[in-house]
C-alpha cells in the first residue's frame, strides 16, 4: 500500500469505530482492540515502512465493510476527527532539520 492508501485504510477503520461507538453497536470489545491493533500499525508503517501490516481477521474485516456501508448510506461523519490522523498531517508540514551551514 502507497502512503494514501494507508491513510484512507486508518480513516476507515477509525469512521468504523465511531459509528460503532455513536450509532449503532456492531463490534465487541475484542474486535475493537483489533481494529485499533490494525491502525496503529499501519501508523507505525508509515514511518517505518519495513514494519509488517498486522490486517484484522476476515471475519471483522466482513464487519468493517458493511460498516462502511452504513456509513455510506446514511452519509455519517464522526463528531471527532481521527487525532492520529491529524498528527499525521501535521508532522507532514513541519520542515525537516537542515544541516548547519558552515
Amino acid at each position: 500500500m502507497n502512503r494514501k492508501q494507508i491513510k484512507e485504510r486508518i480513516a476507515q477503520l477509525y469512521v468504523a469505530l465511531q459509528f460503532c461507538s455513536e450509532k449503532i453497536r456492531t463490534f465487541t470489545a475484542g474486535e475493537r482492540i483489533c481494529i485499533n491493533q490494525e491502525r496503529f500499525q499501519w501508523l507505525h508503517i508509515l514511518n517505518n515502512p519495513e514494519a509488517e501490516p498486522r490486517p484484522v481477521s476476515a471475519a471483522i474485516e466482513n464487519k468493517v465493510k458493511d460498516v462502511t456501508r452504513l456509513v455510506t448510506k446514511y452519509n455519517f461523519t464522526s463528531y471527532y476527527e481521527d487525532p492520529f490522523i491529524e498528527e499525521e498531517n501535521e508532522s507532514d508540514t513541519i520542515p525537516e532539520k537542515s544541516e548547519p551551514m558552515n
